[in-house]
């Protein structure tokens, strides 16, 4: 990977971290950290722009690449509405009839459909990073809790083979 990315583009943009084994490997912190980011970025609404955001916080926060944009793909364009709407919906639950969403909206003089925009934008947006917070926190936790169950089981049967031996 290292020469194929060398001198390139990309490695002028963005140096030696595109090297760093965590992005390319698989280590338990960075696997988790990349499904955590890929879940994160799957519930936000930037549908279009979910694979240029995975690629680009892996990048940044050095985490696994592999396993962001796998994660990212939770939500796409058969899953995309009804988790949309299920987050304007907590989203609306949660802002309410919000003192400060009015205040913003007469703030700003928005008419009465940019005002509906804007606030239907903010219900939106409110609900889909409660969901991407959660999903982010379960998410990281259910790789590591994974991860040593997997490694636990391995070390079970390698000593099993070793006792037959």
């Amino acid at each position: 990977m290292k020469l194929g990315l060398r001198n390139t583009r990309l490695h002028r943009l963005f140096g030696e971290r595109i090297f760093s084994h965590s992005i390319w490997g698989f280590e338990k912190e960075a696997l988790a950290g990349g499904f955590s980011l890929g879940l994160f970025i799957a519930f936000t609404p930037t549908i279009p722009f979910h694979m240029i955001f995975c690629v680009l916080g892996a990048i940044f926060f050095r985490v696994n690449l592999f396993a962001a944009l796998t994660a990212c793909w939770v939500t796409n364009p058969l899953t995309a509405p009804p988790v949309y709407l299920a987050a304007h919906w907590i989203g609306r639950f949660l802002l309410g009839q919000s003192e400060f969403l009015k205040t913003i909206i007469s703030l700003f003089g928005f008419g009465e459909k940019m005002g509906r925009l804007v606030e239907h934008t903010a219900y939106l947006w409110a609900g889909s990073l409660l969901f991407a917070i959660v999903a982010a926190i379960i998410g990281n936790l259910l790789v590591k809790k994974g991860w040593d169950l997997l490694h636990r089981i391995k070390g079970e049967k390698q000593e099993a083979e070793d006792k037959a031996d």
